[in-house]
């Protein structure tokens, strides 16, 4: 079965683990831990980590954990009369829609016929550590062997009898030895989220999570820090343990008029359906701060992307 599991996330150029349920509540005591000590910032733990819970099903004696590689996505938007190009970084374009479908290959071509396996409702990257599965990068990002930061976690809890090694026990926290002597994230983020005095990131400064919020755009941020739709890379892009980061057209394209409606945020206008079909096809679900961002992208003077990047192949 383990042999069987660990075939199947090979031929996909997968990345996979697996435990006892110990390293899920391990993931939550870790965040928890961080949060009690003042390291996590109370507002982001309330706003962003609150959702998770340890295992409450003794029967499904283990969490299963996937990385799979992704590239980022560029959209289009016509703006001052040219095509205009927004990076979308990797994860966020049909993040929740892979979760079943990786569910569904996993039940129907590799674990016995009845098994059951439910989304781990805990910090993915704190398991995956525990697991032995990823190391943290100074970024508090996770890195794969060989495939860098440039993945999505999966978690799930299952019943399925993947085997342990006699004495197994879940990993300590590592940082990769990289970081020990390297500053090129921190030299990078536009915020000053990666700080020397600590390794965990400052999560209240990172611009990734100041521009998935609604909130007003703080008033120490730099106008021109942004270099993506959502998100951002630029610690990603420098890092010397990522390759060189590939990015799918998806193909989606706004016109002049639709630019319009999108920066304006007007999601009651008669013309917001129409636009909302061509999100769905990137299942992008940060509709909310849409045109905000657009804005302040193009306010940035940076509309098409920016970062070191190969065509997706």
């Amino acid at each position: 079965m383990s042999g069987q599991v660990l075939a199947w996330a090979r031929l996909r150029g997968y990345r996979v683990a697996w435990g006892a349920l110990e390293a899920a509540d391990l993931a939550c005591h870790d965040v928890v831990g961080r949060r009690n000590s003042g390291e996590i910032d109370a507002g982001f733990y309330a706003s962003n980590l609150g959702w998770f819970r340890s295992p409450e099903t003794p029967a499904l004696g283990r969490v299963l954990v996937v990385a799979m590689p992704r590239p980022a996505h560029s959209v289009w938007f016509e703006f001052d009369g040219s095509p205009r190009q927004a990076i979308i970084p990797p994860t966020y374009v049909r993040y929740r829609d892979l979760f079943d479908e990786l569910a569904r290959d996993l039940q129907s071509t590799v674990l016995p016929s009845g098994s059951r396996l439910e989304r781990a409702q805990v910090p993915l990257k704190s398991l995956a550590v525990r697991l032995g599965l990823v190391r943290y990068g100074r970024n508090n990002l996770t890195y794969a062997p060989d495939l860098g930061s440039y993945v999505q976690l999966f978690g799930y809890f299952t019943d399925a009898p993947l085997s342990l090694s006699k004495g197994w026990l879940p990993s300590e926290p590592e940082l990769l030895a990289t970081c020990e002597s390297c500053t090129a994230c921190r030299d990078a983020c536009p915020t000053g989220a990666i700080g020397e005095d600590r390794v965990l990131l400052r999560a209240e400064r990172c611009l990734t999570s100041l521009n998935e919020s609604p909130d007003p755009w703080p008033a120490w941020l730099p106008s021109n820090a942004h270099s993506c739709l959502v998100g951002c890379l630029a610690c990603q892009t420098v890092c010397p343990e990522n390759p060189l980061l590939a990015v799918s057209d998806t193909g989606v394209a706004f016109t002049a008029e639709e630019t319009v409606t999108i920066l304006d945020g007007r999601h009651d206008s008669p013309g917001w359906d129409a636009l909302r079909r061509k999100l769905d096809v990137v299942r992008l679900s940060e509709e909310a701060v849409l045109g905000r961002n657009l804005r302040a992208l193009l306010d940035a003077g940076r509309p098409d992307s920016e970062v070191p990047v190969h065509p997706d192949r």
